[in-house]
């Protein structure tokens, strides 16, 4: 039933990937954060580069875990729902060192106006990570914890969507024009994405959990 019982190397690589991937969204608030109170000055660049190291590092983390598990000779159907999981993952992270590295080259700075709500989303967006982080462990392991996290995963979503409409709306009102408009929309989108991929993530390890208990 526990897919890591007997093999504690891929558990540790496992447990170093998902962490990576929670550093990744860390140093991504950080960076946002920091930009919205100092602009996009080169102290921003230097934390958009670690945002990138991280998923980097992440990335090849991810290898090993492919390699190790090719290697232990995992039966296929666990091999696929830990792949797959890992993948969904995968794309947070992706999309976090995506917009730290669009900000850096467009020199878009956040409006004044959502700033306050930004900060909150990105709150919001990492608690999220986190509980996907423990959802991804626990799903392969005792899965006694499923359940509770699948609620407060669509909690978080759910708030995030409220604050990413209350955002869009004040953006609209801004007296700016309809291109910033649209700029300013697209990174709204862009971390509100954190929640629903969260969200994503969380459906294919209640279906994997499920699988596992039969």
């Amino acid at each position: 039933m526990y897919l890591f019982t007997k093999n504690k190397v891929l558990l540790e690589k496992y447990t170093g990937y998902l962490d990576l991937c929670v550093a990744t969204i860390e140093i991504f608030r950080e960076a946002i954060e920091y930009s919205m109170k100092n602009g996009l000055d080169e102290h921003f660049a230097v934390l958009a580069g670690k945002v990138h190291e991280k998923e980097s590092d992440a990335d090849r983390m991810r290898r090993d875990i492919e390699y190790e598990m090719y290697e232990k000779s995992l039966l296929p159907e666990s091999r696929e729902d830990l792949l797959d999981i890992i993948e969904r993952i995968d794309a947070i992270p992706n999309g976090a060192d995506h917009l730290a590295t669009l900000l850096t080259i467009q020199k878009t700075e956040i409006t004044p106006s959502i700033r306050k709500d930004i900060s909150e989303l990105l709150s919001i967006s990492l608690e999220s990570f986190k509980y996907t982080r423990d959802a991804a462990l626990d799903c392969f392991m005792k899965m006694q914890r499923v359940k509770e996290l699948q609620a407060k995963i669509k909690n978080t979503e759910s708030v995030g969507d409220t604050l990413e409409h209350e955002m869009i709306r004040k953006i609209f009102e801004d007296k700016t024009g309809m291109g910033e408009k649209l700029v300013q929309k697209d990174i709204v989108y862009q971390i509100g994405d954190i929640c629903n991929m969260c969200e994503h993530v969380m459906d294919r390890i209640v279906i994997c959990s499920i699988k596992r208990k039969l």
